[in-house]
């Protein structure tokens, strides 16, 4: 038997990982990763219930460890469309598999993670509501994870530091100027304008 990666769940997790290089994650199983991995499938279920317990924790961990070292916003949205694009094989393996909605749900938690230290960098001498906070954060989080989806959907034609840095181009100064905006406006006011 090989030795194991510090943590048995990390080890595994290497294995998925080995794996989806080479083919859809509906087509991998338990007994494969295992094999992979040279552990028992009793050990497998004593970390994860399933595959996609072990993709949701897959996906978290190299979301962590694609953002190791990102000192602001911008680097740490280039590191995600870098990440994508250098694991090409293994991200199309995901998305275009039954476990795509893991896929989804990470891209979502990671434009809500970026959009929330934004906003709240922009907007901490401001007096913004609550409410107004959270329909910001969704508003972006969704713009952000819905263009992220459509350059995968496009199978990632545009250059990963392009796209991000137009991005990038689009957000500077935005979140000042929004959350200026709404702190000063009340929700009758808003109403009133339309």
């Amino acid at each position: 038997m090989r030795s194991l990666a510090p943590s048995t769940k990390l080890a595994l997790s290497n294995s998925l990982k080995h794996l989806l290089q080479k083919k859809f994650l509906d087509d991998i199983t338990v007994k494969e990763i295992v094999e992979d991995c040279e552990v028992n499938r009793q050990t497998f279920y004593y970390h994860f219930q399933d595959i996609y317990d072990l993709l949701h924790w897959f996906l978290e961990h190299e979301t962590t460890e694609a953002f190791q070292g990102a000192a602001s916003w911008q680097e740490a949205l280039m590191a995600a469309f870098r990440y994508i694009q250098n694991n090409h094989a293994l991200v199309y393996h995901i998305y275009r598999s039954s476990g795509r909605e893991h896929l989804d749900c990470q891209l979502f938690t990671l434009s809500r993670t970026l959009v929330v230290k934004l906003l709240e960098n922009a907007s901490s001498r401001l007096d913004l509501s609550e409410q107004d906070q959270e329909f910001l954060v969704d508003f972006y989080m969704y713009a952000l994870a819905g263009t992220m989806l459509g350059w995968l959907a496009e199978d990632m034609k545009e250059e990963p530091d392009q796209l991000a840095a137009r991005i990038c181009f689009l957000l500077e100064g935005e979140f000042q100027r929004v959350a200026e905006r709404f702190s000063t406006f009340s929700h009758t006011d808003m109403e009133t304008s339309r």
